[in-house]
């Protein structure tokens, strides 16, 4: 007998066959007309070399050989429905680790409200936030060592999913009676004062510096830092200024700083989740988008 040439869909004919002892039954069982499940018949005596099931009054009667392939045939046909079906899920009983990428204030941002969540629909899900390295990020998602990433991207390979969470753009924060910034703070004062940068780079330059370039302006940055959240706590105790995300707004405002609107253009844009193909289909993944998106809704 050549395996290569077994159908499993012969399988499941002769199993149909053997529980009902007629032809016309057995293919209404699997959806099959009558001549085609006749034409099954015929294939399984050649597949097997022996008649397997004979005509007779009571119907058609298994061979000893049927008798013996039928327990087989049973086990192998469970097998294969068992490869098939997807196991259960239940976020109220997972247990994994998620492996989220993003920036700082993305987390302080975000995570309270993700939690929450989890708490309330997956209680024995943990999750750890890594520092966004966007050089490495796409392939550690492809590698499986990160589950999300979040962040502002670029072009993407089409195999990655992407979706938009929150829309931001720049202000500017500045201690409360800074010399150079009165209620309205303006182009003069913004270049006249010493500026704090946030940037993953370990340089002294930004997209504000390069939009300032392309105006013919230069601003005097002295000090950068790969964190927002520690740019409001030092904006608020020197004559330091710094350009921020909006969505930092409160947390400087707590700080002490007083929030005032760039005093020129500069775009906004979106940050979002990327994740792969791979994770989108278990529903594990599933529902760790579905959560950052509503935890990204919340106020």
């Amino acid at each position: 007998m050549n395996v290569n040439a077994l159908d499993l869909n012969l399988l499941k004919a002769f199993d149909a066959l053997y529980q009902e002892r007629h032809v016309g039954r057995a293919g209404a069982r699997i959806g099959l007309a009558q001549p085609s499940m006749s034409n099954a018949l015929s294939r399984l005596r050649a597949q097997f070399d022996d008649p397997l099931f004979v005509r007779s009054p009571g119907g058609m009667l298994p061979t000893s050989r049927a008798d013996a392939l039928a327990p087989q045939v049973r086990q192998a046909l469970e097998l294969v429905a068992g490869m098939l079906q997807q196991p259960a899920f239940d976020p109220m009983t997972a247990n994994d680790r998620l492996t989220i990428a993003a920036p700082d204030l993305i987390v302080l941002t975000l995570a309270p409200a993700l939690m929450r969540l989890l708490e309330a629909r997956a209680p024995r899900l943990r999750v750890s936030f890594l520092p966004l390295d966007k050089a490495s990020c796409l392939d550690a998602l492809e590698e499986e060592a990160l589950d999300l990433v979040i962040g502002h991207f670029g072009t993407l390979p089409a195999r990655i999913h992407r979706r938009a969470i929150r829309q931001d753009s720049f202000v500017c924060i500045a201690r409360q009676g800074h010399p150079l910034v009165g209620e309205r703070l303006d182009l003069e004062g913004f270049l006249a004062a010493r500026h704090a940068l946030m940037t993953l780079s370990q340089d002294f330059e930004g997209e504000v510096d390069r939009a300032l370039k392309r105006l013919g302006h230069r601003r005097d940055v002295v000090m950068s830092c790969a964190q927002f959240t520690a740019l409001p706590d030092v904006i608020a105790a020197s004559d330091l200024i710094a350009t921020v995300p909006t969505s930092l707004t409160r947390i400087a405002i707590r700080a002490g700083c007083c929030v005032h609107p760039l005093p020129f253009d500069l775009p906004a844009w979106e940050t979002e989740m990327i994740w792969t193909q791979k994770r989108q289909a278990t529903p594990l993944g599933r529902l760790l988008v579905e959560l950052v998106g509503e935890a990204s809704r919340t106020p």
